[in-house]
């Protein structure tokens, strides 16, 4: 028997071979299976088709591996590869209906639906009626064709009676059909049901009924689809279609499990409860509080207390007096350095941090005492500004704002005081809250609505009486759950049930405190109940005893990949966990950015690590710098970090012991315009950057928007006619929704040599009005140097990419040192008025940077100040407030009065602190220079899905920008909740400014075709000014109301969020564009459940 057909036996019976070689392909198999989906999982097409093409090499003849191998080829949008890998796989197995349903998608794709409508024949005629996801499938290649959905909703109502898209769609089809009485029928049947619910809701559902009774059959299919756009947000709708079409997100699922061949059945973990034992070396006697902080791999601190005296036990200081009695110890990265550091709470109610530093550690005071214990202290990103703040309870529960500068601020919080307070993200929308316990001992969740807003909340486990709490994912589904013990000391689980409620499950033992860990690392948390001893509890109800008690600390003391305890009590001490299983571990250090950066805390703490491994998934909180993960018999097979900004980064087949460096990764921007050049998209800068809603310049402030119209320049090679058109797209790749009101393009010719530019700044609170420059020539520089003295020259002389950075950044994203370059130019008539014309880009800072540098005393975003060596040879300044780029690859036109330089010395000085990075700066005199405009006519404007260009920089001081070549299909920001633009097209939507706009979501592309003009005359150039309307709205967790689409805004709004009253009729829900255009409804769940399938 070849090697092969041995293989083959194996996977198929489970039976031994006999051979060692053959076992360990069996394994190679499995992981490369594993390693595959989990790379098309996490959005790296390119893994999965370099593990995919490895496991057809061991599994020639295997369905799903070609199968798979299309979805990788969909995801990178290459459609006629994908056909031909589910081509392969359909002949490898003509009957299997998941590669029927994944060919058919893909032939709709390329606008072939009368193939694809065939792709489906063989499944459904062999289905019999019985797979839904295949009469889905059917149904969504049938919109439009009334008949063939009524006979498609039949059979998938026939298997599942309740399912309510179905259903919506059945009495869509028959009212489009004239069939009155059936339709009522199926509206009284939702009723039935409970499906409508809400006064929106039930008045269309009234309206409809009202209708079909005056037999008006289209009015009343108008009032159904307002119906069915109202119900997509509720439960019932989005559990009939995951019903229908499985996971929401990326169209193209892979196929999970073998088709030809059988799995062999999964070896399970050893989930036998360990042993531990006392270290007797580790015993420390008369102490009160312990705790051992373990930073890395590498390095590990162990600090006690006793009374009011604490030492690190490896500082040659020994004790040190605090002066109050300590009540508690907790460990934080105060100052962001990647070093624990100890907030200590005191018996007078003072906050005092023992600081970790090189050589040796020293002591500070964050709070006086306010004459009442400290009850809590519990690390906290609250305000999402990227450093932690403590939540602390003494006389009242207050947040002790970190500012990031050595300086605290008290907020005070309207929340009853409470304990044993444990960050958690309960409905998972990104935002961290908190679980703690009142003083009449009841669940208190403090949910964080963002931008500062924390609202207390009683109602999620309101007859329970709780002593102690801790969180974890005890059941591996993604959402956190509570443990606690009662005031009989019996421990509880508590189930999240999607943010919605708790699932109330008794776990027994007996103790005054608990504690969750996977103590075997076999993949699930086990439950740690402290009481007269330590009662360990596993998922079955197993339970270990170990014989002490205590303040217990869960921690891999030797780094050995097994969970010890520390537990400070009569008897202080390590209990070892002695290795008594081969199960598998992972490790996660995260390291964020420290330099120009902050946008999270320096190792991730309220951030959220999800790993797959073997098909199994699990997610953990991360609370400090290294998070253990226990796999069972398995290896990991991704990694997936959402960091607490909401930015999420990942690795395939990681190593063991993983440390993740932030990215610099721009979360937020605006929307991209490229242009089709020799037949591809080429990046041409990006859009809207004047009107950002909700934006925060602090804490408090928004500022209005002065301007919603933008304008940008296209050059002559960035636009050349193919086929009679001029092909734009407005690409939106990044953690935002759009909302476009009118394109217009119009081409300005002009004569050969010489320049046209547009003023491409943003500038608060009055932005610049449109103004066409026209230049003969440019004038460079003759000398050009920073503010270090370094010549600049050669850099700002041309706009050939390369760019001037130098600076030092600082603290923050965005915010650098003061700096400037200084310019030199001659032959230049300064009797005259004079231009700087100067092109580059900005790192931007985002509304969490902005609100964590207006803390403390940092230093504020400067814009761009103007100098010039004045006649009497001093400096002036002629510009205080020059704005800066909006965005990338601008150009910025500053206009200096005449005479205002000096004729013999002329010389200006660029100065800010903003991160700007300038690639061309010259100067010009403003010329009578002839030109001709034209009006572009905009003939189509096609919406649709296009997916996420790879991002990339040519070096440090170069700007993230896509590359159109380089497409990827995945699940890539947590989406604002609401409703968008259906895909097709929507002339109608960009025609004038209305208020009727187009809604996109990140992954959307909005396609331009513009009528191409005749060539311009003989010895001109044409050059376009591409203008849009609009606004943008970014997930940054401190914009204001990031969370969801609305508040919709619109041209007359006095704020935002503005007055309900202020809504424009174009925007409320009877308005026909909310039944025609604005039906696609996003949330959430694609991104937060990418890796659970």
């Amino acid at each position: 028997m070849n090697r092969f057909l041995c293989l083959i036996v194996l996977l198929l019976t489970g039976c031994d071979s006999g051979s060692q070689e053959t076992h360990s392909e069996v394994h190679d198999a499995m992981r490369l299976h594993h390693l595959a989906l989990a790379a098309i999982d996490s959005g790296h097409a390119d893994n999965a088709i370099e593990y995919l093409n490895r496991l057809q090499v061991l599994l020639p003849e295997e369905a799903s591996v070609n199968a798979n191998l299309g979805v990788a080829a969909l995801r990178q949008n290459k459609l006629d590869d994908a056909i031909q890998y589910f081509e392969q796989a359909s002949m490898q197995a003509p009957d299997n209906h998941e590669i029927a349903i994944l060919m058919s998608q893909t032939l709709a794709l390329q606008g072939k639906f009368d193939e694809a409508a065939k792709a489906l024949d063989r499944p459904i005629i062999l289905d019999g009626g019985n797979n839904i996801k295949l009469h889905w499938a059917s149904a969504e290649l049938n919109r439009g064709n009334d008949y063939n959905q009524i006979l498609d909703a039949s059979k998938i109502l026939m298997g599942a009676k309740q399912n309510l898209v179905a259903r919506l769609m059945m009495t869509k089809a028959l009212l489009g059909e004239g069939d009155l009485s059936m339709a009522k029928m199926q509206l009284e049947s939702m009723e039935r049901s409970g499906y409508i619910q809400g006064e929106t809701a039930k008045t269309l559902f009234n309206n409809a009924i009202q209708k079909i009774e005056e037999g008006d059959a289209r009015a009343a299919k108008a009032q159904v689809i307002g119906l069915d756009n109202v119900l997509k947000p509720t439960r019932a709708w989005q559990h009939s279609l995951l019903e229908l079409a499985g996971p929401p997100g990326t169209i193209g699922h892979p196929v999970r499990s073998f088709i030809n061949v059988q799995e062999p059945e999964q070896t399970m973990p050893d989930s036998s409860l360990p042993t531990f034992s006392l270290v007797p070396e580790s015993v420390v006697e008369n102490i009160d509080h312990g705790v051992l902080l373990v930073e890395t791999l590498d390095r590990s601190s162990l600090v006690v207390a006793r009374g009011s005296e604490i030492d690190a036990l490896q500082d040659s200081e020994g004790f040190i007096n605090v002066g109050s009695t300590i009540s508690m110890l907790v460990p934080i990265d105060w100052n962001n350095d990647r070093l624990l550091d100890v907030a200590i709470g005191t018996e007078d109610g003072s906050i005092v941090l023992l600081e970790q530093g090189e050589p040796r550690w020293s002591l500070s005071s964050l709070l006086e005492g306010s004459g009442q214990s400290v009850l809590n202290i519990t690390p906290w990103d609250a305000d999402h500004d990227g450093d932690l703040d403590l939540l602390v309870t003494s006389d009242s529960t207050f947040l002790l704002q970190n500012n990031a500068d050595n300086s605290v601020s008290k907020v005070n919080l309207d929340v009853p005081r409470v304990h044993d307070a444990n960050i958690i993200d309960i409905d998972e929308d990104g935002a961290i809250d908190v679980v703690a316990i009142d003083d009449s001992n009841k669940l208190v969740l403090l949910r964080n609505l963002r931008s500062g807003r924390i609202v207390p909340e009683d109602t999620l486990l309101p007859d329970v009486q709780l002593h102690s709490l801790t969180t974890g994912d005890i059941n591996n589904d993604g959402w956190i759950d509570l443990a606690w013990t009662e005031l009989s000391g019996v421990a509880y689980h508590g189930i999240n049930q999607s943010g919605d409620s708790i699932d109330v499950q008794r776990i027994g033992g007996k103790g005054n405190r608990v504690h969750l860990f996977d103590s075997n690392n076999n993949g699930w948390l086990e439950t740690l109940v402290v009481g007269e001893t330590l009662q360990l509890i596993d998922q079955q109800g197993r339970k270990l005893t170990v014989p002490t008690t205590g303040h217990v600390q869960i921690v891999d003391a030797n780094l050995d990949g097994l969970l010890d305890l520390l537990v400070v009590g009569e008897d202080s001490a390590a209990w070892h966990q002695e290795k008594t299983t081969n199960n598998n571990f992972q490790k996660v250090v995260l390291e964020a950015i420290l330099e120009g950066g902050q946008r999270n805390n320096a190792v991730g703490v309220g951030g959220f690590i999800e790993v797959k491994s073997g098909g199994k998934y699990q997610k953990r909180l991360v609370t400090g710098p290294l998070t253990h993960i226990g796999l069972g018999t398995d290896q990991a097979d991704v990694i997936r970090v959402v960091w607490p900004n909401g930015v999420p980064q990942d690795v395939v087949e990681p190593e063991p012991n993983q440390v993740f460096t932030e990215e610099q990764i721009l979360k937020g921007s605006c929307p991209f315009l490229a242009t089709k050049v020799n037949g591809k998209w080429e990046f041409v800068t990006d859009l809207l950057w004047r009107s950002p809603l909700g934006l925060k310049i602090n804490a408090q402030t928004v500022p209005p928007i002065a301007a919603t119209q933008d304008w940008i320049k296209v050059t002559s090679d960035q636009m050349q006619p193919v086929n009679g058109l001029y092909e734009c797209a407005v690409t939106a790749q990044l953690w935002e929704t759009h909302f476009i009101d009118e394109i217009r393009l119009i081409a300005i010719d002009h004569p050969i040599g010489s320049e046209i530019f547009v003023d491409e700044r943003f500038v608060a609170p009055i932005p610049p009005a449109f103004k066409l420059y026209t230049y003969e020539t440019l004038h460079s520089p003759v000398s050009a140097t920073n503010h270090l003295g370094v010549s600049a020259t050669e850099i700002v002389a041309e706009r050939d990419g390369q760019r001037l950075g130098g600076f030092a950044k600082g603290l923050y994203q965005g915010i650098a040192e003061d700096h400037f370059v200084e310019l030199e130019f001659t032959n230049v008539d300064t009797t005259q008025p004079i231009d700087i014309v100067a092109s580059g880009w900005i790192r931007p800072t985002d509304t969490s940077i902005n609100v964590a540098s207006a803390q403390g005393n940092h230093p504020i975003p400067k814009a761009i100040e103007v100098e010039v060596l004045n006649q009497k040879g001093k400096w002036e300044t002629v510009i205080e407030n020059g704005g800066f780029p909006a965005g990338k690859l601008k150009t910025i036109v500053l206009e200096l009065p005449a005479d205002v330089l000096n004729s013999t010395d002329i010389r200006i000085r660029l100065k800010t602190n903003l991160e700007i990075y300038w690639d061309r700066i010259a100067i010009a005199t403003q010329s009578g220079v002839p030109f001709i405009k034209h009006d572009v006519e905009l003939l189509n404007a096609e919406l649709d899905y296009f997916g996420y260009p790879e991002m990339s920089r040519k070096n440090k001081d170069a700007p993230n920008v896509p590359d159109y070549e380089n497409i990827q299909h995945f699940d890539a920001w947590r989406d604002l909740i609401g409703y968008y633009t259906r895909y097709g097209r929507v002339n109608k939507l960009l025609e004038t400014i209305d208020d009727r706009y187009v809604i996109m979501n990140a992954g959307d592309a909005m396609f331009l075709d513009f009528k191409a003009l005749r060539p311009p005359a003989t010895g001109m150039i044409r050059n376009f000014i591409f203008f849009s309307d609009g606004w943008v709205k970014d997930g940054d967790l401190n914009t204001v109301d990031s969370k969801t689409v609305g508040p919709l805004p619109h041209h007359n709004m006095s704020d935002y969020p503005y007055p309900e009253s202020e809504m424009p009729d174009s925007l409320l829900p009877s308005h026909p564009d909310w039944s025609e255009y604005h039906t696609r409804f996003i949330d959430a769940k694609p991104f937060r459940d990418a890796l659970k399938e």
